[in-house]
Protein backbone atom coordinates (compact mmCIF):
# COMPACT_ATOMS: atom_id res chain seq x y z
CA UNK A 1 0.00 0.00 0.00
CA UNK A 2 1.46 3.44 -0.73
CA UNK A 3 2.09 6.16 1.31
CA UNK A 4 -0.13 8.95 0.90
CA UNK A 5 1.38 12.39 1.66
CA UNK A 6 -0.32 15.43 1.67
CA UNK A 7 0.71 18.31 0.17
CA UNK A 8 -0.45 21.73 1.59
CA UNK A 9 0.39 25.26 0.22
CA UNK A 10 -0.28 27.11 -2.58
CA UNK A 11 -0.77 26.15 -6.07
CA UNK A 12 2.08 27.03 -7.59
CA UNK A 13 4.25 25.53 -4.73
CA UNK A 14 1.79 22.35 -4.55
CA UNK A 15 2.36 21.63 -8.64
CA UNK A 16 6.39 22.00 -8.38
CA UNK A 17 6.69 20.09 -5.04
CA UNK A 18 3.91 17.03 -6.85
CA UNK A 19 6.03 17.13 -10.05
CA UNK A 20 8.87 15.95 -7.90
CA UNK A 21 6.95 13.89 -6.23
CA UNK A 22 6.24 11.47 -9.29
CA UNK A 23 10.12 10.34 -8.87
CA UNK A 24 8.96 8.05 -5.96
CA UNK A 25 6.73 5.42 -6.82
CA UNK A 26 5.89 4.37 -3.21
CA UNK A 27 3.80 7.31 -2.54
CA UNK A 28 0.32 9.29 -3.48
CA UNK A 29 0.06 12.63 -3.11
CA UNK A 30 -2.93 14.48 -2.32
CA UNK A 31 -2.89 18.08 -2.94
CA UNK A 32 -3.88 20.55 -0.10
CA UNK A 33 -4.06 23.88 -1.94
CA UNK A 34 -4.85 27.24 -0.31
CA UNK A 35 -5.14 30.90 -1.18
CA UNK A 36 -3.68 31.97 1.61
CA UNK A 37 -1.38 30.51 4.58
CA UNK A 38 -4.64 31.04 7.12
CA UNK A 39 -6.60 28.53 5.42
CA UNK A 40 -4.20 25.71 5.78
CA UNK A 41 -5.08 24.87 9.53
CA UNK A 42 -9.07 24.15 7.79
CA UNK A 43 -7.48 22.08 4.98
CA UNK A 44 -5.72 19.87 7.88
CA UNK A 45 -8.61 19.35 9.89
CA UNK A 46 -10.75 18.61 6.92
CA UNK A 47 -8.48 15.95 5.50
CA UNK A 48 -6.24 14.51 8.53
CA UNK A 49 -7.94 11.07 8.71
CA UNK A 50 -6.49 10.32 4.80
CA UNK A 51 -2.98 11.37 5.24
CA UNK A 52 -0.42 9.08 6.61
CA UNK A 53 2.00 12.30 6.36
CA UNK A 54 1.28 16.24 5.77
CA UNK A 55 4.29 17.99 4.00
CA UNK A 56 3.97 21.83 3.90
CA UNK A 57 5.25 23.80 1.56
CA UNK A 58 7.07 25.95 3.68
CA UNK A 59 7.56 26.63 7.58
CA UNK A 60 3.89 29.64 7.21
CA UNK A 61 1.39 26.64 6.85
CA UNK A 62 3.55 24.48 9.24
CA UNK A 63 3.70 26.97 12.23
CA UNK A 64 -0.10 27.97 11.95
CA UNK A 65 -1.18 24.38 11.94
CA UNK A 66 0.45 23.25 14.72
CA UNK A 67 -3.07 22.80 16.99
CA UNK A 68 -4.67 21.14 14.30
CA UNK A 69 -2.10 18.59 13.52
CA UNK A 70 -2.02 14.88 14.82
CA UNK A 71 -0.23 14.77 18.23
CA UNK A 72 2.39 12.56 17.31
CA UNK A 73 3.16 15.26 14.41
CA UNK A 74 3.39 13.63 11.43
CA UNK A 75 4.59 16.71 9.37
CA UNK A 76 7.37 18.12 8.05
CA UNK A 77 7.59 21.34 6.10
CA UNK A 78 10.26 21.78 3.30
CA UNK A 79 13.34 24.36 4.50
CA UNK A 80 14.65 26.94 2.95
CA UNK A 81 18.36 25.92 2.21
CA UNK A 82 21.10 27.95 0.73
CA UNK A 83 20.46 26.65 -2.80
CA UNK A 84 17.43 28.73 -2.78
CA UNK A 85 19.23 32.15 -2.10
CA UNK A 86 21.39 31.51 -4.66
CA UNK A 87 18.62 30.53 -7.09
CA UNK A 88 16.39 34.01 -6.02
CA UNK A 89 19.88 36.15 -6.48
CA UNK A 90 20.05 34.42 -10.31
CA UNK A 91 16.57 35.29 -11.62
CA UNK A 92 16.89 39.36 -10.00
CA UNK A 93 20.34 39.51 -11.48
CA UNK A 94 18.97 38.17 -14.45
CA UNK A 95 16.11 40.63 -14.52
CA UNK A 96 18.11 43.43 -13.50
CA UNK A 97 21.79 42.92 -14.92
CA UNK A 98 23.36 43.83 -11.44
CA UNK A 99 22.46 42.67 -7.59
CA UNK A 100 20.30 45.40 -6.15
CA UNK A 101 19.18 46.11 -2.26
CA UNK A 102 17.10 43.26 -1.56
CA UNK A 103 14.59 43.00 1.06
CA UNK A 104 14.61 39.12 2.09
CA UNK A 105 12.27 37.02 4.29
CA UNK A 106 12.46 33.69 5.31
CA UNK A 107 16.45 33.56 5.72
CA UNK A 108 18.63 34.17 8.84
CA UNK A 109 21.15 37.35 8.48
CA UNK A 110 24.05 34.73 8.87
CA UNK A 111 22.69 32.34 6.34
CA UNK A 112 22.68 35.69 3.42
CA UNK A 113 25.51 36.73 5.14
CA UNK A 114 27.86 34.13 4.24
CA UNK A 115 26.19 33.54 1.00
CA UNK A 116 27.06 37.08 -0.19
CA UNK A 117 30.17 36.88 0.91
CA UNK A 118 30.95 33.85 -1.04
CA UNK A 119 29.65 35.27 -4.28
CA UNK A 120 32.03 38.35 -3.20
CA UNK A 121 29.19 40.33 -2.61
CA UNK A 122 29.81 41.20 1.65
CA UNK A 123 29.23 44.88 0.48
CA UNK A 124 25.88 45.09 -0.96
CA UNK A 125 23.43 46.56 1.35
CA UNK A 126 20.41 43.88 2.17
CA UNK A 127 18.19 43.77 4.61
CA UNK A 128 16.07 40.71 5.83
CA UNK A 129 13.07 40.28 8.12
CA UNK A 130 12.73 36.38 10.09
CA UNK A 131 10.12 35.64 12.30
CA UNK A 132 10.97 32.51 15.19
CA UNK A 133 8.30 30.60 15.83
CA UNK A 134 5.38 32.33 14.45
CA UNK A 135 4.19 33.74 10.96
CA UNK A 136 2.45 36.68 10.20
CA UNK A 137 1.68 37.61 6.74
CA UNK A 138 0.36 41.27 7.64
CA UNK A 139 3.58 42.02 9.52
CA UNK A 140 5.81 40.74 6.49
CA UNK A 141 4.02 42.55 4.26
CA UNK A 142 3.85 45.92 6.02
CA UNK A 143 8.17 45.62 6.64
CA UNK A 144 8.46 44.96 2.95
CA UNK A 145 6.49 47.82 1.63
CA UNK A 146 8.05 50.09 4.56
CA UNK A 147 11.08 49.41 2.80
CA UNK A 148 9.77 49.73 -0.13
CA UNK A 149 8.33 53.67 -0.09
CA UNK A 150 10.79 54.65 1.85
CA UNK A 151 13.26 54.00 -0.76
CA UNK A 152 15.73 51.70 1.22
CA UNK A 153 15.72 48.97 -0.83
CA UNK A 154 14.78 48.22 -4.66
CA UNK A 155 13.61 44.75 -4.35
CA UNK A 156 11.49 42.28 -2.25
CA UNK A 157 12.15 38.35 -2.42
CA UNK A 158 9.52 36.91 -0.12
CA UNK A 159 9.03 33.45 1.04
CA UNK A 160 5.44 33.98 1.37
CA UNK A 161 3.08 33.34 -1.31
CA UNK A 162 0.28 35.61 0.10
CA UNK A 163 2.63 38.25 0.36
CA UNK A 164 3.75 38.08 -3.17
CA UNK A 165 0.76 37.96 -4.35
CA UNK A 166 0.01 41.59 -2.68
CA UNK A 167 2.78 43.24 -3.08
CA UNK A 168 2.67 41.93 -7.15
CA UNK A 169 -0.90 43.17 -7.16
CA UNK A 170 0.56 47.08 -6.29
CA UNK A 171 3.73 46.49 -9.26
CA UNK A 172 6.12 46.52 -6.63
CA UNK A 173 9.32 44.50 -8.05
CA UNK A 174 9.24 41.30 -5.69
CA UNK A 175 10.32 37.65 -6.34
CA UNK A 176 8.97 34.19 -4.75
CA UNK A 177 11.43 32.64 -3.67
CA UNK A 178 10.97 28.80 -4.92
CA UNK A 179 12.63 25.94 -3.34
CA UNK A 180 15.15 23.89 -5.52
CA UNK A 181 14.18 20.58 -6.90
CA UNK A 182 16.86 19.28 -4.43
CA UNK A 183 15.54 20.94 -1.42
CA UNK A 184 12.12 19.44 -2.08
CA UNK A 185 13.51 15.87 -3.63
CA UNK A 186 15.54 16.00 -0.14
CA UNK A 187 12.94 16.76 2.24
CA UNK A 188 10.75 14.00 0.52
CA UNK A 189 12.85 11.51 1.20
CA UNK A 190 13.01 12.57 4.88
CA UNK A 191 9.10 12.14 4.66
CA UNK A 192 9.14 9.11 3.10
CA UNK A 193 10.94 7.71 6.30
CA UNK A 194 8.95 9.48 8.54
CA UNK A 195 5.83 7.72 7.60
CA UNK A 196 7.14 4.30 6.79
CA UNK A 197 8.31 4.55 10.70
CA UNK A 198 4.76 5.24 11.55
CA UNK A 199 3.49 3.19 9.77
CA UNK A 200 5.84 0.17 11.33
CA UNK A 201 4.93 2.32 14.41
CA UNK A 202 0.89 2.39 14.43
CA UNK A 203 1.65 -1.86 13.32
CA UNK A 204 2.95 -2.74 16.46
CA UNK A 205 0.82 -5.86 18.32
CA UNK A 206 -0.63 -3.84 20.96
CA UNK A 207 -2.72 -6.13 24.10
CA UNK A 208 -5.20 -5.37 26.41
CA UNK A 209 -5.72 -7.14 29.56
CA UNK A 210 -8.82 -6.76 31.91
CA UNK A 211 -9.63 -7.74 35.40
CA UNK A 212 -12.66 -7.17 37.38
CA UNK A 213 -11.37 -5.82 40.73
CA UNK A 214 -12.93 -8.51 42.76
CA UNK A 215 -10.68 -11.24 44.23
CA UNK A 216 -13.99 -13.58 43.76
CA UNK A 217 -14.10 -13.24 39.94
CA UNK A 218 -13.06 -16.64 38.02
CA UNK A 219 -13.46 -18.52 34.41
CA UNK A 220 -17.40 -19.17 35.67
CA UNK A 221 -18.16 -15.73 37.37
CA UNK A 222 -18.09 -14.47 33.91
CA UNK A 223 -21.29 -16.49 32.64
CA UNK A 224 -22.71 -14.60 35.94
CA UNK A 225 -25.46 -11.52 36.19
CA UNK A 226 -23.18 -8.32 36.27
CA UNK A 227 -20.38 -10.04 35.52
CA UNK A 228 -21.47 -11.37 32.02
CA UNK A 229 -22.58 -7.66 31.25
CA UNK A 230 -19.54 -6.55 32.20
CA UNK A 231 -17.52 -8.73 29.75
CA UNK A 232 -19.92 -8.03 27.17
CA UNK A 233 -19.05 -4.35 27.17
CA UNK A 234 -15.53 -5.34 26.96
CA UNK A 235 -16.06 -7.92 24.54
CA UNK A 236 -18.00 -4.96 22.61
CA UNK A 237 -14.75 -2.17 22.94
CA UNK A 238 -12.62 -5.34 21.39
CA UNK A 239 -14.58 -5.20 18.19
CA UNK A 240 -13.71 -1.18 18.29
CA UNK A 241 -10.11 -1.85 18.38
CA UNK A 242 -11.03 -4.32 15.87
CA UNK A 243 -9.78 -7.76 18.07
CA UNK A 244 -10.76 -10.73 16.31
CA UNK A 245 -11.68 -12.74 19.77
CA UNK A 246 -11.06 -11.34 23.35
CA UNK A 247 -9.66 -14.62 24.94
CA UNK A 248 -10.99 -15.47 28.58
CA UNK A 249 -8.49 -17.19 30.84
CA UNK A 250 -9.26 -17.37 34.57
CA UNK A 251 -9.65 -13.86 35.99
CA UNK A 252 -8.53 -12.22 32.90
CA UNK A 253 -10.16 -10.89 29.30
CA UNK A 254 -7.36 -10.27 26.62
CA UNK A 255 -7.65 -8.40 23.26
CA UNK A 256 -5.48 -8.38 21.04
CA UNK A 257 -4.94 -5.07 18.56
CA UNK A 258 -2.24 -2.60 16.70
CA UNK A 259 -1.13 0.06 18.43
CA UNK A 260 -2.24 2.47 15.46
CA UNK A 261 -6.03 1.40 15.88
CA UNK A 262 -5.29 1.91 19.65
CA UNK A 263 -4.15 5.04 19.42
CA UNK A 264 -7.00 6.20 17.24
CA UNK A 265 -10.07 4.80 19.21
CA UNK A 266 -8.42 6.75 22.32
CA UNK A 267 -7.52 9.52 21.07
CA UNK A 268 -3.38 9.41 21.52
CA UNK A 269 -3.93 7.22 24.47
CA UNK A 270 -5.72 9.66 26.56
CA UNK A 271 -9.82 8.49 26.46
CA UNK A 272 -10.69 5.06 27.69
CA UNK A 273 -14.49 5.46 27.88
CA UNK A 274 -15.02 1.65 28.65
CA UNK A 275 -13.33 2.14 32.39
CA UNK A 276 -15.37 4.86 32.41
CA UNK A 277 -19.02 3.62 31.57
CA UNK A 278 -18.18 0.47 33.56
CA UNK A 279 -17.25 2.44 36.52
CA UNK A 280 -20.67 4.66 36.16
CA UNK A 281 -22.73 1.92 34.62
CA UNK A 282 -21.62 -1.41 37.56
CA UNK A 283 -20.90 -1.88 40.94
CA UNK A 284 -17.68 -3.24 39.85
CA UNK A 285 -14.71 -1.94 38.72
CA UNK A 286 -12.03 -3.06 36.27
CA UNK A 287 -8.15 -2.62 36.10
CA UNK A 288 -6.66 -2.66 32.37
CA UNK A 289 -3.00 -3.70 31.32
CA UNK A 290 -1.99 -2.48 28.00
CA UNK A 291 1.20 -3.87 26.50
CA UNK A 292 2.61 -2.73 23.27
CA UNK A 293 5.66 -4.88 21.57
CA UNK A 294 7.41 -6.00 18.38
CA UNK A 295 6.47 -9.67 19.24
CA UNK A 296 3.24 -10.94 20.58
CA UNK A 297 5.08 -12.43 23.39
CA UNK A 298 6.85 -9.56 24.36
CA UNK A 299 3.40 -7.56 24.14
CA UNK A 300 1.64 -10.09 26.23
CA UNK A 301 4.77 -9.49 29.03
CA UNK A 302 4.42 -5.91 29.31
CA UNK A 303 0.52 -5.85 29.39
CA UNK A 304 0.39 -8.46 32.38
CA UNK A 305 3.09 -6.71 34.17
CA UNK A 306 0.89 -3.22 33.37
CA UNK A 307 -1.87 -4.91 34.45
CA UNK A 308 -0.05 -5.77 37.80
CA UNK A 309 0.36 -2.34 38.37
CA UNK A 310 -3.08 -0.98 37.98
CA UNK A 311 -4.23 -3.55 40.25
CA UNK A 312 -1.26 -2.25 42.87
CA UNK A 313 -2.49 1.25 42.50
CA UNK A 314 -5.82 0.25 43.72
CA UNK A 315 -7.68 -0.99 40.42
CA UNK A 316 -10.29 1.12 38.41
CA UNK A 317 -7.02 2.44 36.45
CA UNK A 318 -5.51 1.60 33.39
CA UNK A 319 -1.34 1.36 33.16
CA UNK A 320 0.92 1.01 29.79
CA UNK A 321 4.23 -0.63 29.06
CA UNK A 322 5.83 0.29 25.85
CA UNK A 323 8.32 -1.39 23.66
CA UNK A 324 10.81 0.84 25.31
CA UNK A 325 9.97 -0.89 28.93
CA UNK A 326 8.26 2.41 29.82
CA UNK A 327 5.26 2.56 32.14
CA UNK A 328 2.65 5.23 32.13
CA UNK A 329 -0.09 5.66 34.18
CA UNK A 330 -2.32 5.80 35.12
CA UNK A 331 -3.86 7.04 32.06
CA UNK A 332 -6.82 9.01 31.28
CA UNK A 333 -5.94 11.40 33.51
CA UNK A 334 -4.78 14.65 33.31
CA UNK A 335 -1.12 14.07 34.47
CA UNK A 336 -0.11 10.44 33.88
CA UNK A 337 3.51 9.67 34.80
CA UNK A 338 5.85 7.89 33.08
CA UNK A 339 9.24 5.85 34.30
CA UNK A 340 11.43 3.86 32.37
CA UNK A 341 11.78 -0.20 33.98
CA UNK A 342 15.36 -0.37 32.53
CA UNK A 343 18.95 0.34 33.85
CA UNK A 344 18.06 -0.09 37.30
CA UNK A 345 21.65 -1.09 38.06
CA UNK A 346 22.52 -3.71 40.86
CA UNK A 347 24.22 -2.43 43.72
CA UNK A 348 23.99 1.32 42.83
CA UNK A 349 21.83 3.65 45.27
CA UNK A 350 22.76 6.40 42.49
CA UNK A 351 20.37 9.13 41.37
CA UNK A 352 19.04 7.93 38.89
CA UNK A 353 17.32 4.89 41.59
CA UNK A 354 16.30 7.02 43.55
CA UNK A 355 14.37 9.08 41.19
CA UNK A 356 12.75 5.91 39.55
CA UNK A 357 11.81 5.01 43.05
CA UNK A 358 10.13 8.54 43.49
CA UNK A 359 8.65 8.08 40.32
CA UNK A 360 7.07 4.50 40.68
CA UNK A 361 5.88 5.17 44.16
CA UNK A 362 3.84 8.47 42.65
CA UNK A 363 2.47 6.29 39.97
CA UNK A 364 1.42 3.72 42.36
CA UNK A 365 0.11 6.71 44.78
CA UNK A 366 1.69 5.01 47.82
CA UNK A 367 3.73 5.71 50.59
CA UNK A 368 3.90 1.91 52.56
CA UNK A 369 5.62 -1.04 50.54
CA UNK A 370 7.54 -4.02 50.70
CA UNK A 371 10.54 -5.25 49.40
CA UNK A 372 8.81 -7.65 47.06
CA UNK A 373 6.54 -4.94 45.56
CA UNK A 374 9.49 -2.60 44.39
CA UNK A 375 11.57 -5.03 43.31
CA UNK A 376 8.10 -5.93 40.99
CA UNK A 377 7.45 -2.38 40.38
CA UNK A 378 10.88 -1.76 39.56
CA UNK A 379 12.28 -4.37 37.53
CA UNK A 380 15.05 -5.42 39.61
CA UNK A 381 16.30 -8.35 42.12
CA UNK A 382 14.37 -8.62 46.00
CA UNK A 383 17.77 -8.18 47.01
CA UNK A 384 18.69 -4.86 45.28
CA UNK A 385 15.14 -3.92 46.78
CA UNK A 386 16.00 -4.69 50.07
CA UNK A 387 19.14 -2.17 49.58
CA UNK A 388 17.66 0.31 48.59
CA UNK A 389 15.01 0.20 51.13
CA UNK A 390 17.64 -0.24 53.75
CA UNK A 391 19.82 2.62 52.45
CA UNK A 392 16.57 5.03 52.88
CA UNK A 393 15.85 3.87 56.14
CA UNK A 394 19.81 4.86 57.42
CA UNK A 395 19.13 8.28 56.10
CA UNK A 396 15.67 8.57 57.36
CA UNK A 397 13.63 8.61 54.64
CA UNK A 398 11.93 5.20 55.66
CA UNK A 399 10.55 3.05 58.81
CA UNK A 400 9.59 -0.06 59.16
CA UNK A 401 5.61 0.20 60.17
CA UNK A 402 5.11 -3.66 60.45
CA UNK A 403 5.12 -6.65 58.97
CA UNK A 404 2.62 -8.22 56.04
CA UNK A 405 0.65 -11.19 56.91
CA UNK A 406 1.93 -14.29 55.18
CA UNK A 407 -0.76 -17.13 54.05
CA UNK A 408 2.23 -19.20 52.86
CA UNK A 409 5.25 -20.29 54.76
CA UNK A 410 7.86 -18.33 54.79
CA UNK A 411 9.04 -14.89 57.44
CA UNK A 412 6.68 -12.33 56.91
CA UNK A 413 7.97 -9.11 55.05
CA UNK A 414 8.77 -5.62 56.17
CA UNK A 415 6.71 -2.86 55.43
CA UNK A 416 8.18 0.50 54.93
CA UNK A 417 7.09 4.05 55.17
CA UNK A 418 8.38 6.25 53.02
CA UNK A 419 8.51 9.84 53.84
CA UNK A 420 8.12 11.38 50.43
CA UNK A 421 9.04 14.99 51.37
CA UNK A 422 12.46 13.65 52.58
CA UNK A 423 12.98 11.51 49.49
CA UNK A 424 12.37 14.66 47.13
CA UNK A 425 15.07 16.36 49.19
CA UNK A 426 17.25 13.50 48.61
CA UNK A 427 16.77 13.62 44.99
CA UNK A 428 17.67 16.99 44.81
CA UNK A 429 20.80 16.74 46.63
CA UNK A 430 21.50 13.84 44.24
CA UNK A 431 21.32 16.24 41.02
Amino acid sequence: MKLKIAVVGPEILVHDISKVTEEFEEIEVIPMIYSSELEAPSLITQLKEFADLFLFSGQAPYYLSQKVLPDDHRAVFIPFEGTDIYSVLAKIYQAYHFFPIISFDCFSPQHLQEVYEEMGLAEVSRFTKTMEGYWDSEELFHHHMHLWTEKKVQVIATGLHSVYKRLKQLKVPVFLIKHTKQTIRETVKKAILMGNEQKKHGAQITVLQFQIDDDNCHFDTWEKGEYLEVKQKILAYGNELFSSSGIIDGKTITLYTTRGILEKVTNHLKEYTVLNEIRTKFAHTISLGIGMGNTGESAVYNASRALLFARQNGGNCAFLIDDEKKAHGPLGFSHPLEYSLINVQEGNFSSLTVRKFFAWLSIMRRDRVTAREVSIGMNTSDRHAIRILKKLRDKGVAEVIGKESMNQRGRPRPIYKIDLISLAREIEKKE
